[in-house]
């Protein structure tokens, strides 16, 4: 697939200006000189060798894709998108990587004729590039003071020094808009269709519905799912306790708060009892467990699965079940759900 012509002409002005942006990121390179794999990126190329180029068009972007590391990536926002969050288009991947961008302005040519403006556009950073920056410029202020030892312009003038640094200016990417990515390791790039916080190539990975908010009708929407709670989107119950991940996330915030049972946890108060209702083995059809109806609540006959001892006598929930049983001889409530 050829590049549109938006992202030729874009490549062409990346070209003239690609010199000026190295000047204006030297200032936070020579401030990270002990991690070299991302800034020596920023050096002009003569300095550094060659970087390759790698263009990804709007339906790229759209279907999903993946940023290589160390190259200078070209990409197009979709025209038809209203705007998508820098969370979203990168995989909510910033705290974790090393990542910086610059987009263009639709007035690019009138930008550049305004010098005293400074570099056209705007420029992205990962949270965790912007934590990398922030730690250093808190050990320069942590730098103790030396008459004797420091005399000298730049320590007298810590002001001076700061001037220059590159800072993060985007958070939502308007639709048509053509930007700039380097990036430290891999990610995934892409834009979000049904407003549930995964892009397009996560949802692609996950083998969830990239249409459909919550792609398992569990009650949390995808986005809850992979990024907050770690449950599957594709599978109702993740952890097979026979209650749906959302009515184990009650309030559907994507925590595990009190009061609710962990919905990567078969047993969340680890009495012996599964949550909600389990076979006793492999073997056998009999089942047991706490919230035997299955509806996220500790209604009248049942223990709570959020507690090891439910009526606080001493004796945890899966020991007062046994005890049931030997002394009626009967399933203790629980002989209407066997499986058949």
């Amino acid at each position: 697939m050829q590049p549109e012509p938006s992202l030729l002409k874009a490549m062409r002005r990346m070209t003239l200006s690609l010199s000026v942006m190295c000047l204006a990121f030297v200032a936070f390179a020579v401030t990270n000189i002990e991690e070299p794999s991302l800034q020596a990126r920023l050096l002009p190329g003569h300095m550094r060798g060659v970087v390759p180029w790698k263009t990804f068009t709007a339906d790229d972007i759209e279907m999903g894709i993946t940023a290589p590391a160390h190259v200078n990536v070209l990409f197009q926002i979709p025209p038809k998108e209203k705007k998508v969050y820098r969370k979203v288009l990168f995989g909510n991947s910033g705290y974790n990587v090393r990542y910086w961008g610059y987009c263009f302005p639709e007035d690019y040519e009138k930008m550049q004729q305004m010098k005293r403006r400074g570099l056209p556009g705007r420029i992205f950073l990962s949270e965790k590039e912007r934590s990398v920056r922030r730690q250093k410029e808190k050990n320069i202020r942590r730098t103790k003071f030396s008459l004797s030892r420091d005399y000298s312009e730049k320590k007298l003038n810590q002001a001076e020094y700061n001037r220059g640094r590159v800072r993060h200016q985007m958070e939502i990417f308007e639709g048509g808009t053509t930007c700039y990515l380097m990036t430290e390791t891999p990610i995934s790039i892409g834009i979000d269709k049904d407003g549930d916080g995964v892009n397009a190539y996560i949802e692609a990975d996950q083998k969830s519905d990239p249409d459909i908010e919550d792609t398992d009708g569990d009650g949390l929407n995808d986005g809850i799912e992979i990024f907050s709670l770690g449950t599957s989107p594709v599978m109702r119950d993740s952890d097979g306790d026979g209650i749906v991940d959302g009515l184990e996330d009650y309030n559907r915030n994507g925590r595990v708060d009190m009061g609710e049972t962990n919905p990567l946890q078969i047993d969340s108060d680890r009495d012996g009892l599964c949550d909600g209702l389990c076979r006793v083995d492999t073997h056998s059809k009999k089942v047991r467990g706490e919230d035997v109806n299955l509806n996220g609540k500790v209604d009248k006959g049942e223990t709570d699965p959020t507690t090891e001892d439910s009526d606080r006598d001493g004796i945890l929930d899966e020991q007062e079940y046994f005890n049931c049983m030997l002394k009626s001889g009967k399933s203790c409530n629980y002989e209407a759900f066997k499986v058949k």
